[in-house]
């Protein structure tokens, strides 16, 4: 049981830990964005007007600076926050499950060895 509960001290202690390294790098600063791939454009003749107003309104602005993330419109935020945490969450999730199936296994093998230690004894006095 003193096994299980060292397991389980242990996990929160790195879920806590991991936790707070993940707050920090969120809160860091990103570079700038690199301007979009685009694909390749059609030669005159085959665009018309309203493509052409298209192209030219979609080249986005060049940033110079870097800004804080929550000072960036939306669509130039990390999305990926999320997805990472939940990776993380289920890795850990997958190595607790592992070490309360180890401790299991170990307390079992404990049992048996006092088990047998019990039995070589009595045959020692028999």
């Amino acid at each position: 049981m003193t096994t299980l509960l060292r397991a389980t001290s242990v996990a929160v202690l790195i879920v806590a830990v991991w936790g707070a390294s993940v707050t920090a790098q969120i809160q860091r600063v990103i570079p700038p964005s690199l301007p979009p791939l685009h694909m390749p454009i059609p030669p005159p003749e085959l665009l018309d007007e309203r493509v052409l107003m298209r192209l030219a309104q979609a080249k986005p602005e060049q940033q110079e600076e870097f800004l804080p993330i929550d000072q960036l419109p939306p669509q130039e935020q990390l999305p990926a926050g999320p997805l990472l945490v939940g990776a993380y969450a289920f890795v850990l999730l997958v190595l607790f499950g592992y070490l309360v199936s180890v401790a299991r296994r170990l307390s079992a093998i404990q049992r048996e060895v006092d088990r047998l230690d019990a039995d070589v004894k009595q045959i020692g006095r028999g």
